[in-house]
């Protein structure tokens, strides 16, 4: 039969043992949170350079839908002075 003294101990080694498995297992999980943490930085950085990218190419095309739309006024004015000519001349 056990005494105090050696429950004491056995109670004193399983806190120890419970303890350093607790440790490693909440190391563990900082280096999985960190490593997470990491990849998921890396894939925002990429989310916002591909949002970049793409205002970056939306600007252009109104840009060019802009000079586009100027373009076809201009080529409507001009053929109905183009027309007015032709009228006078006639």
């Amino acid at each position: 039969m056990l005494d105090q003294k050696d429950i004491d101990m056995i109670r004193q080694v399983v806190r120890e043992e419970v303890d350093e498995r607790a440790s490693k297992t909440e190391d563990s999980l900082l280096d999985e949170i960190g490593r997470t943490q990491t990849y998921l930085e890396k894939q925002i950085n990429e989310v916002k350079k591909n949002m970049d990218e793409l205002s970056q190419y939306y600007r252009i095309t109104k840009l060019e839908s802009d000079n586009t739309a100027l373009l076809l006024k201009m080529i409507d004015q001009l053929g109905k002075r183009v027309e007015e000519l032709e009228k006078r001349t006639a």
